[in-house]
């Protein structure tokens, strides 16, 4: 790929500069290589950079006449070389910046990532793709919630949220990280999820068909089976919670849905919720919500109030 470089410098340096040739080449042909390991769309972006070179060693070559005999200036050897590693280390860093795959209220969208892992981003989530050269860890960034499909290619791939991290090789699990709470639940293969507090570390191991949850500034809980054979609901129009507050289950339909949702007894925020509500509309949620735990509700003034 970089023999077209190395005619342009012979075109531009006398033969008695070797040397300089072989070593402006040698870091030229260093950053391509870093450059075409981390992502192979480099590729394309090397031959927007061929073809602009090219362009000027044309306009370079088309004979001129001159009155005076054409001085050879280093400098402008040099000169090119430096922009060519400018426009490498442009296409380095933007290679290195992490990408961002975001979802509105009420939207789902599927990503495929470039090792072919398949994440579903669910409503209100933010999902950012960090790369490195420093090894060949897979990292992302979730807030919100997502369902990964997780390829084994022999690298860890490492899941992080404000609460904890989950460290799997190849699996199938669904995670929601929301107001201080990571929930995490594998469908296939084993993951490891991790948390600090107090500045200790403690990791606990999933297989499939468990479940656990996570406060911030805690340590894992135990694992538990999933009691819903569909999870996660919100992929079939339907919410599940497991031993959820009655005040997160409100924020997870206010997410899903642009409604706002009061609960009127503030006793009645921490009590738990276990069951699937439907999905279809924030009426039918909060109606299957309120059946559960005995109350009713209303709608006022834009709000919903649970009472």
């Amino acid at each position: 790929m970089l023999h077209f470089l190395h005619r342009f410098i012979n075109a531009i340096i006398p033969k008695k500069s070797d040397t300089k040739i072989q070593i402006i080449e040698k870091v030229i042909n260093d950053k391509a290589h870093q450059l075409q390991a981390i992502d192979p769309e480099t590729n394309e972006q090397w031959w927007r950079l061929r073809n602009t070179l090219e362009q000027a060693q044309l306009i370079r070559n088309t004979p001129v006449r001159m009155n005076q005999p054409r001085i050879f200036k280093p400098a402008l050897a040099f000169a090119i070389a430096a922009v060519v590693l400018c426009t490498l280390g442009i296409l380095w860093i933007r290679q290195l910046s992490p990408r961002t795959y975001e979802t509105t209220r009420g939207e789902h969208t599927t990503v495929f990532l470039n090792d072919s892992t398949e994440v579903t981003l669910n409503s209100l989530s933010e999902l950012k793709v960090q790369k490195s050269i420093l090894d060949n860890t897979r990292r992302v960034t979730l807030k919100g919630e997502g369902l990964f499909h997780v390829r084994k290619n022999g690298t860890s791939f490492i899941l992080s949220t404000d609460v904890g991290t989950v460290k799997v090789l190849g699996t199938r699990f669904n995670v929601r990280a929301r107001n201080g709470k990571m929930e995490v639940a594998v469908l296939e293969g084993t993951v490891q999820v991790s948390s600090q507090k107090n500045g200790l570390d403690s990791s606990i191991v999933l297989t499939q068909g468990q479940y656990v949850a996570c406060l911030s500034d805690h340590f894992p809980g135990s694992p538990g089976l999933l009691p819903f054979p569909d999870y996660p609901g919100w992929l079939h129009g339907k919410f599940m919670f497991y031993r959820s507050d009655l005040i997160s289950v409100c924020k997870e339909i206010e997410s899903q849905f642009n409604a706002a949702i009061s609960i009127q007894n503030p006793n009645q925020q921490n009590i738990t919720i276990t069951g699937i509500l439907n999905g279809q509309s924030v009426e039918t949620a909060l109606t299957t919500l309120t059946q559960l735990t005995g109350n009713t509700f209303r709608y006022e003034n834009g709000t919903y109030i649970i009472y």
